[in-house]
């Protein structure tokens, strides 16, 4: 019979063993995933930045010259059956606007190209109009609570510099809000979730890698290329 108790014993003393093994194993998890939620608050766009920066190149920070002979080599290398004469006109109103920004031209012809391959009578369904492809009705909402004077929406489906100088606006809206703490914060002209921004910069960084290829800045593969100072 002491053997036979010994051994009952023994049994139990293992079956409590294990359970206390189990318990502090589920517990210890539990503490782990509350500390690791806590620590990570907050910093999900910083790691989803660092995601974009490894999967897409430097080229928007490359300086590029705001000057009318280079805009219109990157519109041909965007749009090849784009003509002379609409490349020169469109390159020169390119150029007057962004001499008022401080906005990349590479940045803004990989935008135009993808948002309407340059087609200011383009009208998107969900309303969006001019090459540059504004929402009116929401980036005016925009305007108003920041006391700007609001789109005309008229003038934007006519009026290519006027839409030009209107995109410029909204970049530069986005740049001084974002660039901080989103190294790719002009993927936001498109829309603010994270989803459809990655595959906003799928599409624009397809066009930046053409336009870095066709070397429509004179830079050489050899040569170290000059990054544009953050603000």
């Amino acid at each position: 019979m002491k053997t036979l108790t010994t051994y009952v014993t023994t049994i139990q003393e293992k079956e409590l063993f294990l359970k206390f093994v189990l318990l502090s194993t589920l517990a210890i998890g539990v503490y782990s995933n509350v500390r690791n939620t806590k620590n990570t608050k907050g910093l999900e766009p910083v790691k989803l930045d660092n995601v974009y920066d490894d999967e897409f190149g430097d080229f928007d920070k490359i300086y590029v010259p705001n000057k009318p002979v280079v805009i219109a080599k990157m519109m041909k290398t965007l749009k090849p059956t784009m003509s002379k004469a609409q490349k020169h006109h469109l390159s020169i109103k390119i150029h007057a606007v962004l001499n008022k920004y401080n906005i990349p031209p590479q940045i803004v012809l990989s935008i135009i190209d993808t948002e309407s391959s340059f087609n200011q009578n383009a009208v998107s369904s969900t309303g969006d109009l001019s090459l540059a492809q504004i929402n009116v009705e929401v980036w005016n909402k925009e305007f108003e609570r920041m006391k700007r004077p609001l789109i005309d929406s008229e003038r934007l489906k006519k009026d290519e510099v006027y839409a030009l100088d209107m995109m410029a606006q909204i970049l530069t809206i986005l740049k001084d809000r974002y660039e901080k703490n989103d190294r790719r914060w002009y993927a936001r002209y498109h829309s603010k979730s994270k989803k459809y921004k990655g595959l906003y910069l799928t599409k624009l960084e397809r066009r930046m890698k053409k336009l870095e290829k066709s070397n429509i800045a004179g830079f050489k593969k050899t040569s170290k290329p000059r990054l544009l100072a953050l603000q």
